[in-house]
């Protein structure tokens, strides 16, 4: 015998409000055209989740499992987390359903180095300046030494997993700091006119090497690109703060 027709979910819905209103057998025949036994189907029919496939390794708990201490050490690399967890499951698994929860492996952004005192900092001149004015802005000449690495970042490239939209969270970040081998330092200045001349510091820079660049690159500089009244703006590099280096400003 073979098997009956397949019963819709439009004709199982109205098979069931009409067993609901104490319909009979005969009468839901004759008015949905069916038979008993489509009847007595679509009055035990329940709705199952879809179970196509081979069943995950890792279950719902293990992967929660995972995604918990993913987020406490995001620097641990998958193959670290499978030993962490004793997962039998295989690293490109353990990747997937990481990325399944929006934990895919990126480069960590790579920020300074900085204390609670520098961050408090920071934060109260970023306040203090809040509502100046574009013309004030305009008067300031900004000026730093930087280091240009000739042959590539020390160390190998790593990976952290985060979630999204959490590049610069101090969790995810790795931090730099401002010396090494195999790079060149260069002096530089801008504002709001441009930007100034870049000056290579061919050997350890000292208050006095520094002094005479400002006499010698910075001052000709201003002279002819900024306004009467400027505002000179630098960092606390001891360097920078030396007696010398104050008095020749304030000569200025």
């Amino acid at each position: 015998m073979g098997r009956g027709k397949h019963c819709t979910p439009e004709k199982r819905a109205i098979i069931k409000k009409m067993v609901s209103d104490h319909k009979s057998y005969s009468e839901i025949r004759k008015l949905v055209g069916c038979s008993n036994k489509m009847i007595v189907n679509a009055k035990k029919f329940t709705q199952k989740s879809e179970t196509r496939g081979r069943k995950r390794v890792l279950s719902p708990l293990m992967v929660k499992r995972l995604v918990r201490q993913c987020k406490k050490t995001p620097f641990m690399p998958a193959t670290e987390l499978k030993k962490e967890l004793s997962m039998s499951a295989s690293v490109e698994t353990i990747r997937r359903r990481l990325r399944d929860n929006n934990l895919n492996a990126c480069s960590p952004r790579k920020v300074p180095l900085l204390s609670r005192k520098h961050v408090a900092k920071r934060l109260e001149f970023a306040r203090t300046h809040l509502e100046w004015p574009v013309e004030k802005w305009r008067n300031i000449l900004w000026t730093d030494e930087s280091k240009v690495v000739l042959f590539g970042g020390k160390g190998s490239r790593s990976y952290v997993r985060r979630p999204p939209n959490a590049e610069f969270n101090p969790k995810f970040t790795r931090k730099t700091i401002k010396h090494g081998g195999s790079s060149i330092m260069v002096w530089g200045c801008f504002s709001y006119y441009g930007v100034g001349p870049i000056y290579w510091i061919r050997t350890i820079m000292d208050k006095t090497i520094y002094v005479n660049i400002l006499q010698e690159v910075m001052l000709p500089y201003v002279s002819e690109e900024m306004p009467l009244v400027w505002v000179f703006q630098q960092d606390n590099d001891p360097k920078h703060t030396s007696k010398l280096a104050k008095k020749m400003v304030s000569g200025q």
